[in-house]
């Protein structure tokens, strides 16, 4: 608008055939440069970084060349340069090339380094998110024709194993490779990557695809900031209690109307209702590592398979989805029992191998580290009084040394009474262990607390599922196998929509 009196006043400067000349000239060159700040502002590139920004260089330029090269002259090859320019055009008018604000947070948190948030603009230029963080300049990867996951790895500088000083020397484990899954939570089959994305864009040239990238290949939900919620599931809310360890309340809202179809969300408390008349004829004294110390754990406890009951076959399927892990990564449902002043010291769900120096422990069929990933521990049953599950070292405080049943103020806790579930992660999102993630049965004070177990690990013991498999295993990984008995490829992996 400023500039348009000038435009129109030009023929009165000169006339006749020059000002007749010039004036289409400048009117297209500042529609160009429009047309480039918005590309810019797109790839987040500074207007003047790019050539010919200069309303007057374009103007007397000659317009063989489009704005759209230009914004791209740093791609690698003439086709890449046209599918970014002509896919960002069309994402730009949105504004939004990816929906990013359910996946970054605004400040490091540890446990979250190895979690990076992918936006395709399209198969061969991606914008990263380094650790889950918001950043005005994210890194950006022209993967041009080269194997999406040998760039990934090599500009993220992903490890691929485990390693632990011990009484026993150095110990090693090769970790699963990492995986990339889509927000509704698809797991992309390690190795089809490239591929994917090829395909996705050529379907859907002008839709830009979110991918989250988990160095320990195990889905973990991003913390976000403490208090932040989350509808993971229909009816289902996550809120997060603690960024270190990552620590959630669950709750499941018992006013929402099931969902119908494919997509359905089965998770509701419903399935959890017959667990205590199932668990209370088999319960036992609760044991540590094969023994009874009812000074440290004092609790009863039985375990119940999942295949045994109908509700609990559906309580498995539903977990899983709410983990966004595979069933068959699933332990049997560990069912506990608390009267009154019985409880559990501050532990770990965790094995430290440097307590328990043992390899094979510690390994799965396939050659990979294995260990428990995630505790869903569902509150079937609250006390009236106590019985919270307190984490003395959330927010990065110490190890409770001497006060492993302190229950106070240090850390977080989490009352039965207020939510369904608690949700946490024993592994960092690299797949190392989180020392952050202590915790501890508090004393019930009053009446009988009743819980339960979902634990998943970050890989079955056995052979993974054929659609989990990578295209082509690492060398010295088992390639073909038989598989648990109560193995599978689930629903939650065949489903199309990431």
């Amino acid at each position: 608008s400023i500039l348009g009196l000038p435009l129109l006043l030009l023929p009165t400067f000169f006339p006749g055939p020059m000002g007749r000349a010039l004036l289409p000239r400048l009117c297209t060159a500042l529609l160009l440069a429009g047309e480039v700040s918005r590309y810019a502002s797109a790839l987040e590139v500074k207007p003047l970084s790019l050539p010919f920004f200069s309303p007057v260089a374009l103007a007397t330029a000659g317009f063989g060349a489009t704005s759209a090269a230009t914004v791209d002259a740093a791609a690698d090859d003439d086709d890449d340069k046209q599918d970014l320019s002509s896919n960002t055009r069309k994402v730009t008018a949105a504004n939004a090339p990816c929906n990013l604000e359910p996946w970054l947070a605004e400040s490091a948190a540890l446990g979250e380094e190895g979690f990076h948030v992918i936006c395709a603009l399209n198969h061969t230029a991606l914008k990263v998110y380094r650790g889950g963080m918001k950043t005005p300049e994210p890194l950006l990867l022209r993967v041009g024709k080269s194997d999406l996951r040998k760039v990934l790895a090599a500009s993220l500088d992903i490890k691929l194993g485990i390693e632990y000083n011990t009484t026993k020397g150095l110990l090693k484990w090769r970790k699963q490779p990492w995986t990339l899954f889509g927000q509704m939570g698809r797991e992309l089959q390690v190795g089809s990557e490239t591929k994917f994305l090829a395909e996705h864009f050529e379907r859907l040239p002008a839709s830009p695809l979110l991918l989250l990238l988990f160095e320990g290949g195990a889905w973990r939900w991003p913390t976000i900031r403490v208090g932040y919620r989350r509808e993971a599931m229909e009816g289902v809310f996550l809120t997060t209690v603690s960024r270190q360890p990552a620590l959630f309340e669950v709750v499941i809202d018992p006013t929402a109307s099931p969902s119908k179809g494919k997509k359905a969300s089965k998770l509701n408390a419903a399935l959890l209702s017959n667990v205590v008349e199932l668990a209370r004829p088999k319960l036992q004294a609760s044991m540590t590592e094969g023994k009874v110390d009812k000074k440290m754990r004092s609790s009863e406890q039985t375990f119940l398979d999942y295949g045994m009951d109908p509700k609990l076959k559906e309580l498995a399927l539903a977990t899983s989805r709410l983990l966004r892990g595979p069933e068959e990564n699933l332990e049997a449902l560990q069912v506990l029992r608390y009267t009154e002043s019985q409880h559990y010291d501050a532990h770990r769900d965790y094995w430290d191998p440097r307590e328990f120096p043992d390899v094979p422990r510690f390994k799965n069929q396939e050659g990979y580290w294995h260990m428990r990933h995630a505790t869903l521990l569902w509150y079937l049953s609250p006390p009236d009084e106590g019985g919270e599950t307190w984490f003395p070292r959330a927010h990065g405080g110490p190890i409770p040394t001497g006060d492993w049943m302190a229950c106070d103020d240090r850390g977080a806790k989490v009352s039965p009474r207020n939510a369904t579930a608690v949700l946490f992660y024993s592994l960092r999102a690299d797949g190392d262990i989180d020392e952050y993630s202590w915790h501890c049965g508090c004393p019930v004070k009053k009446g009988v607390k009743w819980a339960a177990n979902s634990w998943i690990s970050n890989t079955p013991k056995g052979i993974r599922a054929e659609g989990r498999r990578p295209e082509t295993p690492p060398k010295g990984v088992r390639k073909s196998g038989k598989r648990p008995a109560d193995g599978g490829q689930q629903e939650h992996f065949e489903t199309k929509e990431l």
